[in-house]
């Protein structure tokens, strides 16, 4: 569990994953790409690592959190909130709570997303915690790392 000033981050309790598969079908969020298949976002809810939950209201409001990335063979962030809370830092404070935890805690050497390019605000998030742009991915997506040397 990570706690930040405003957030708790927490792995998901099997009994929250139908909200969390909710969220992420909510078209509203942007978290899923319109058309993907249902078991494939359900799929996806159970092997996520955690939810993060607001800690003023106790509302599950997204998810943030490093897993193994089979295809980069590498750890990777990845995270979404629900529409309604961006644009209060949510995103940038959880995600940086993550890379922190990444490096100082679990002692990785490195840490990469990929990022849509029309979803700027995802790249600043990502740049706000250190990472960088790297290359741009055969499907378009912006590839981004950083480094326990990266001065975050």
């Amino acid at each position: 569990m990570i706690e930040t000033a405003r957030l708790v981050i927490r792995a998901l309790e099997p009994d929250e994953r139908p909200a969390m598969l909710e969220l992420w079908l909510d078209p509203a969020n942007e978290r899923v790409d319109p058309g993907t298949p249902l078991e494939r976002v359900s799929n996806w809810v159970e092997r996520m690592p955690s939810g993060v939950w607001e800690r003023e209201s106790g509302e599950l409001v997204g998810d943030c959190g490093l897993h193994f990335d089979e295809k980069f063979q590498e750890w990777e962030l990845s995270y979404g909130f629900r529409r309604d809370r961006w644009g209060r830092g949510y995103a940038t404070e959880a995600a940086l709570a993550c890379v922190r935890q990444g490096f100082d805690e679990l002692g990785f050497e490195k840490i990469v997303a990929d990022v849509v390019p029309a979803k700027k605000a995802s790249a600043r998030v990502l740049e706000k915690c250190g990472l960088t742009f790297v290359r741009e991915l055969e499907d378009g997506r912006l590839f981004y790392e950083v480094t326990r040397e990266t001065p975050r």
